[in-house]
């Protein structure tokens, strides 16, 4: 049985390891690489799923052969443009899944509950709430997410504030 041991079919070079262990020019081990991520505004602690991270995020990355069979070989990744960067940042915050994303919800979650509870009575709606949020963050809301938080948060006070019920 073969298996494969190169998945994402990623570039490798040939390194001799033996003399200094260098990396390929302007490429980041994991650990330099999360960091450099983490300094850019991206949030990540996990590196075990750092070239699956990498592949569906179209980063460069490459796998090194090294002498030796004990664990898995090593992949060097290349910083992305700042363009990217700043792709990657925004698609991150739309997803709740991710760290970044996580964040994100909590903020949203706490300007819901504060531009409904500074509304006056029957002056705001969902949708109006939703969009002041997204205004205000830059990112994705929409009114099935500020019903919940209502209904979980402010159950009592929606009859009085919102100008529609349903």
């Amino acid at each position: 049985m073969d298996r494969n041991h190169n998945p994402h079919e990623l570039k490798t070079h040939q390194i001799d390891w033996e003399e200094g262990e260098k990396l390929p020019s302007g490429s980041l081990d994991s650990d330099r690489f999360i960091k450099y991520l983490n300094r850019k505004g991206l949030v990540i602690e996990r590196k075990d799923n750092l070239p699956r991270f990498a592949n569906n995020n179209d980063i460069k990355m490459t796998k090194v052969t090294r002498v030796g069979s004990a664990g898995s070989c090593p992949t060097v990744y290349y910083p992305p443009s700042d363009s990217k960067m700043q792709k990657i940042i925004t698609i991150h915050k739309n997803n709740n899944k991710t760290l970044l994303g996580q964040e994100i919800v909590k903020k949203k979650k706490r300007e819901i509950l504060k531009i409904f509870d500074n509304a006056k009575d029957k002056s705001v709606s969902k949708t109006s709430i939703a969009k002041e949020v997204e205004k205000k963050l830059g990112v994705r809301c929409n009114r099935k997410m500020v019903r919940k938080i209502l209904n979980d948060k402010r159950g009592s006070q929606l009859e009085k504030k919102l100008s529609k019920i349903g």
